[in-house]
């Protein structure tokens, strides 16, 4: 049996930890290590990632100074001996199936990734996400796998890292040395790495059912309001077109990909206008002028959304 390697970067989150640990520690996959890496919490989140450990020996801490996600998963990857590897959020969890499920398909399918679906929790909802289009039941290539991580609207169910299982390889450069996330990057480095898992997939497979539960919480960092992270996460797109542009990856696709950073730059410039950052608006409103016939010829069904873009632009 395969081991595989659960990357937790933690910080600050002793409330939703324990959690997240337990259903870690109880999956029906039992060969698993669990890499905690504590990003320096000041919050006793340190603390409680050493008392799980000490429970349970599959559990591996480090305790670094706070230097990012994007830090903290590389510590991790840099720890990993599994052959097989996912990555967890600390305020999330995840069903106690979930690694056997995705580790069965990679091995049975012989496939690069497995991936599957997620719930969107909140203190009053859990929610889960379905696909409005189908996905394929048979094993599909990079070119479906990109349709369906960049189709957003169409695919939800793609739309994050840790909802998948990775074989070593996949993650790997021709070297066999792990892609590392880019800690330049203070928002935005887990967009540039699942782009450039998916670059490296040869066959991927769906497993058409949700398992991941991902807590929406105003102080993450996928919510946050700082300027210079929303600036970073829009950078991160773009590193990604860039990449598709030097692979030759279909036009289609890589229009999608301008599509979605349109639309985070809008998102960034409504919080811009929202604290009267003026400097901020007219560089998000540059990025939305530049990716503007994209976004409107993809969301004609949603006349909408093209009227708050064109508003938004007026600001």
């Amino acid at each position: 049996m395969k081991k595989i390697s659960v990357i937790v970067p933690v910080y600050n989150t002793k409330n939703e930890l324990p959690r997240c640990l337990v259903s870690i520690i109880n999956q029906t996959y039992p060969n698993i290590e669990i890499i905690c890496i504590d990003d320096g919490s000041t919050d006793g989140s340190g603390e409680i990632v050493d008392a799980f450990a000490d429970r349970d020996k599959r559990i591996k801490v480090l305790h670094k100074a706070n230097e990012g996600e994007s830090s903290a998963r590389n510590a991790g990857l840099k720890m990993a001996e599994g052959q097989y590897i996912a990555f967890c959020d600390c305020d999330d969890w995840i069903d106690r199936e979930m690694y056997e499920v995705l580790a069965e398909t990679l091995e049975k399918e012989n496939v690069d990734l497995a991936a599957g679906s997620w719930y969107k929790e909140s203190a009053s909802l859990s929610q889960e996400i379905v696909n409005k289009l189908p996905v394929s039941e048979m094993v599909f290539g990079k070119e479906e796998l990109l349709t369906y991580l960049y189709m957003r609207d169409s695919y939800r169910g793609f739309a994050y890292m840790w909802d998948k299982l990775y074989t070593r390889e996949v993650l790997s450069d021709r070297q066999g040395n792990l892609f590392l996330f880019n800690e330049k990057l203070q928002l935005g480095g887990d967009v540039l790495y699942l782009a450039e898992a998916a670059l490296n997939t040869k066959k991927a497979k769906y497993v058409d059912r949700a398992f991941y539960h991902y807590l929406q919480r105003e102080s993450s960092g996928c919510h946050t309001k700082d300027v210079r992270k929303l600036r970073d996460s829009l950078k991160a797109y773009e590193m990604v077109i860039q990449r598709f542009e030097e692979e030759h990856i279909n036009p289609r696709i890589i229009n999608y990909v301008k599509r979605f950073l349109a639309y985070h730059s809008s998102n960034a410039a409504e919080i811009a206008i929202a604290q009267g950052h003026r400097s901020a608006i007219e560089e998000f409103q540059t990025f939305m002028e530049k990716y503007e016939q994209e976004y409107v010829a993809l969301n004609m069904q949603y006349p909408e959304r093209i009227q708050r873009y064109k508003n938004l632009l007026k600001q």
